[in-house]
């Protein structure tokens, strides 16, 4: 039972953000959130989160979760070395959605904030019901960057 308390009271300890960075590593990103506007139902759209280490220290990700099955992530695995910049991708798959959305990205670091979130909304539209007013230009893909 003692082992159980300890892990309880950690875990506690770092969703209160009193955890302590690991290094002295500084994820900064350019944006922290996307409106992917009307989209239709079933496509998949994409973002790309730029960010740079703005610390001193090797900047690890060390873990992404996403708020439902519906949202993918594809992020560097390797260090980011101070001052350098890389990405981070973020797939919504709108099959078997309607109507607004509204999607959290945790990101977990070894840097000075061990939790930073990004956030995508959009409106996804039953097929045949988009503004025919406003038609998408010719040659364009479903993923919207």
């Amino acid at each position: 039972m003692l082992v159980v308390a300890a892990l309880a009271t950690d875990a506690f300890a770092q969703k209160d953000g009193s955890q302590k960075p690991l290094s002295k590593a500084d994820i900064q990103f350019r944006e922290k959130q996307f409106d992917f506007s009307d989209i239709v139902q079933g496509d998949k759209v994409s973002r790309k989160f730029s960010f740079r280490n703005a610390g001193t220290e090797p900047l690890m990700i060390l873990n992404v979760q996403t708020t439902c099955g519906c949202t993918a992530t594809d992020w560097p695995k390797q260090p980011i070395a101070p001052g350098d910049s890389s990405s981070l991708m973020v797939t919504l798959n709108s099959a078997k959605k309607v109507g607004r959305i509204n999607k959290i990205v945790t990101i977990y670091t070894n840097g000075m904030r061990p939790e930073e979130r990004l956030k995508i909304t959009g409106n996804v539209l039953l097929p045949g019901t988009q503004n025919s007013a406003n038609p998408a230009p010719a040659g364009t893909e479903s993923n919207k960057e």
